[in-house]
């Protein structure tokens, strides 16, 4: 009996998991990203394409950088996602917020990385 729940919460874990993430971690897992050579959005972000995913730099007002590779709700069948690297190297997936590319509107969002952190918790999940 505990077999059979452990293995259903194994499945229930796996089937957690979103298209845009498991493509993300896969693409991650498979592939360098090149950082030396990125495109300049704003004073924010650098990014390049590899297929269809977005990678890049955001640089925080307080200079932190974080790394983030993105797929858009265009490509997948669920909302799109990004993965964050943050400094410390922790990653995190993060659900819908961007739509075509990698963008912040409020500047007020990148003053820290604690403030960017609630700022990702609280969009997390939002359609684009």
């Amino acid at each position: 009996m505990r077999n059979f729940l452990f293995f259903g919460l194994i499945l229930l874990c796996i089937s957690c998991t979103t298209e845009s993430e498991r493509f993300l971690k896969d693409r991650l897992s498979e592939e360098n990203f090149d950082f030396t050579d990125l495109k300049t959005n704003n004073k924010s972000v650098q990014y390049n394409l590899d297929k269809d995913v977005q990678y890049g730099i955001i640089t925080l007002n307080n200079k932190q950088e974080i790394k983030f590779w993105f797929v858009s709700h265009h490509f997948m069948s669920d909302k799109g996602g990004t993965i964050y690297e943050f400094p410390n190297g922790e990653k995190k997936f993060i659900s819908g917020i961007h739509c075509c590319e990698v963008q912040f509107n409020d500047d007020e969002s990148l003053k820290d990385l604690s403030t960017f952190k609630n700022y990702l918790e609280a969009k997390n999940g939002l359609s684009p």
